[in-house]
């Protein structure tokens, strides 16, 4: 029998249940805890900036429900390795999506399994649990980037 939620999408739940990235980072240049205080999800992202201004690791780790583990693991796979600017990109690219705002976003992007997240925008009490691991990448970029200028 298929599944037609789009909140129980195979992709979603291949992601909840088998993580990608899910560990924090040991020595990270920033971490950024997302909370969603309604319904308990709590995620925290660590990321490293590496030399050159790239973003070559990311993590995250916590517990949320399958959409906020599934979207917190398809972050980290495709910002992995991705400039902090593309980072950035592909956060702004996601949040349009599922909201509707596309101001910055990549219409162009190759989203892959994330497209598997654009049913959500059905549901928007779930929005925010699909773009908590987002949000806290987005912060934890700013901190690891404020952190490199004092240096």
């Amino acid at each position: 029998m298929a599944v037609t939620n789009p909140l129980y999408h195979d992709i979603i739940l291949e992601h909840y249940e088998y993580p990608r990235n899910k560990a924090l980072l040991d020595e990270p240049d920033a971490t950024s805890r997302g909370l969603n205080a309604s319904c308990g999800d709590d995620l925290i992202v660590s990321v490293k900036l590496g030399e050159t201004e790239t973003c070559p690791e990311v993590g995250w780790d916590g517990h949320a429900c399958a959409i906020g583990e599934a979207s917190a693991s398809m972050m980290a796979e495709s910002v992995e390795g991705q400039g902090t600017e593309r980072a950035r990109t592909w956060i702004r690219t996601v949040r349009g999506m599922l909201t509707g705002k596309t101001e910055g976003a990549d219409p162009g992007l190759e989203l892959g399994d994330i497209e598997s997240l654009e049913g959500i925008r059905q549901y928007p009490v779930r929005i925010k649990c699909a773009l908590l691991a987002w949000e806290a990448l987005d912060e934890a970029l700013g901190l690891a980037e404020e952190k490199r200028k004092s240096a």
